[in-house]
C-alpha cells in the first residue's frame, strides 16, 4: 500500500487545468502556497469551486489544508487534515442539485457539525451521517484529521430504512462496522489494481454495505453477514495475519481477541472463502518461506532459520509441508533459485558483487 502522505500536491495542476484524471488518489494542499494567499485560495478554490462551500477562517487558528481526494464510480473519498475554518453549505449552493449523503469520521480533534436543528460535536473516532441537500456547517479544531465518504442518494437509500432519520446521529468510535469501514478504506483505496473497473465497483459496493451497517441498517449487516461487511472483515483479518505471520503462536483465538469477534466467526469467514484459518496461515507461511529461500541476501542462512522466520516452530513439520506443497525440498528450491540467477547475466553480476561484499550480517 502506498503512503499517501508522500503524494505530490496536485493543487496547482488543478488550477492550471493540467491535473491528472482517473481513480488514483489526488493530494490537495495549501502548504506550498504563500501564507498570506492561503485564505483566499482556500475560499475560492477549495470552498466555492471544488467542494461547494462558503468558508470563514476562524480567529486565532492557523488554516491548514492537506487532504487526499479520490473518486470512484458512485463514491468520493476525502481524507487528511482540514482545520482552522468554518465551512458552510449554504442555501445558495443547494441550487447545484447535489443531494448526496456523506459519512463524516472524525479522526482527530473536536469536530462540530450543524444541520437543521441538530448541533453535534464529534470526539476522536466518532462519526455522523448527513445530507448535501440541506444546509450544513462544520468546523474542525487541530489536529483536524478527517475521513469523509460521499455517496449518491439513489443507490444508497435502498440499503437503509428511513435513512432521513439517521441524520446527525452520533456513531460511537467502538461501533464494529465503523472500525471495519475505516480499516477497509485504508487497505482498499491504494491497491494498484484499483484501476480495474470491476474492482472499483466491488469496492464501492462493499463501502456501501459498511456505511449502512455503521448506521445500524439491519441485524444481518451488524453481525457481519452482508457481502461488503464480510469482505471487509476478511480482508482485515488477512492483513493482520500477514503482520503476525512470523509468530508461531498465531492462533484463531488471538486473532478473534484483537478483532473483537468470536473464533467461530473467523472460521466461518475463511470457510466461505473456500479454505480454513489453519490452511490459510499454512499457505501464507509456506509462500513466505519460498520467497526467503529464493532471496540471495538470505543465501547463507540455514534452512531452519528460514523456517523460523516464516513462523514455523517445528523444522521437521516445515520440511514435510513444504515438500507436500511444492513437490521439492527447501534445499532444492534454494539450489534452483541460485542456478537461475547464475544463468541470468544480471543475476551473475549481482551474485558476484554479493560475494565481494561478503556475507550479510546476522
Amino acid at each position: 500500500m502506498r503512503d499517501l502522505v508522500h503524494l505530490p500536491s496536485s493543487t496547482l495542476d488543478i488550477l492550471t487545468g493540467s491535473a491528472p484524471t482517473g481513480p488514483g488518489p489526488m493530494r490537495l494542499s495549501l502548504r506550498d502556497a504563500p501564507e498570506r494567499e492561503r485564505p483566499a485560495l482556500y475560499r475560492e478554490f477549495f470552498g466555492r469551486s471544488l467542494f461547494r462551500l462558503d468558508v470563514e477562517p476562524l480567529r486565532d487558528h492557523t488554516l491548514e489544508v492537506d487532504v487526499i481526494l479520490q473518486r470512484l464510480p458512485g463514491l468520493r473519498l476525502f481524507s487528511g487534515k482540514l482545520h482552522g475554518s468554518r465551512n458552510q453549505r449554504t442555501r445558495a449552493f443547494l441550487a447545484d442539485g447535489v443531494d448526496d449523503f456523506t459519512l463524516l469520521v472524525n479522526l482527530g480533534g473536536p469536530y462540530r457539525v450543524c444541520q437543521g436543528r441538530h448541533d453535534l460535536v464529534l470526539g476522536d473516532g466518532e462519526a455522523t451521517f448527513l445530507t448535501c441537500a440541506e444546509p450544513v456547517s462544520f468546523a474542525h479544531r487541530p489536529p483536524g484529521d478527517v475521513l469523509a465518504l460521499q455517496v449518491p442518494r439513489a443507490p444508497f437509500a435502498s440499503l437503509v430504512r428511513d435513512v432521513e432519520d439517521r441524520y446527525l446521529r452520533r456513531i460511537p468510535r467502538d461501533t464494529p462496522a465503523l472500525r471495519l469501514l475505516i480499516d477497509y478504506v485504508g487497505i482498499a483505496r491504494d491497491e494498484r489494481t484499483i484501476a480495474s473497473r470491476e474492482l472499483q465497483q466491488l469496492i464501492v459496493s462493499h463501502v456501501y454495505d459498511l456505511v449502512a451497517a455503521s448506521l445500524g441498517a439491519n441485524a444481518a449487516e451488524a453481525q457481519g453477514l452482508s457481502g461488503g461487511v464480510r469482505a471487509a472483515r476478511l480482508r482485515a483479518l488477512k492483513e493482520d495475519i500477514a503482520q503476525h505471520l512470523e509468530q508461531p503462536d498465531l492462533s484463531v483465538n488471538a486473532l478473534a481477541a484483537r478483532h473483537r469477534v468470536t473464533p467461530r466467526c473467523i472460521q466461518r469467514l475463511f470457510e466461505a472463502d473456500g479454505t480454513t484459518f489453519t490452511e490459510y496461515v499454512l499457505a501464507q507461511r509456506l509462500a513466505r518461506a519460498r520467497r526467503l529461500l529464493g532471496d540471495p541476501r538470505r543465501g547463507a542462512d540455514k534452512i531452519s532459520t528460514i523456517a523460523f522466520d516464516a513462523g514455523f516452530a517445528d523444522v521437521s513439520y516445515f520440511n514435510r509441508m513444504f515438500r507436500q506443497r511444492f513437490g521439492m525440498a527447501p534445499s532444492d528450491v534454494r539450489a534452483q533459485a541460485r542456478l537461475d540467477r547464475e544463468q541470468s547475466p544480471s543475476g551473475a553480476m549481482a551474485d558476484g558483487m554479493q560475494g565481494r561484499l561478503g556475507k550479510n550480517p546476522e
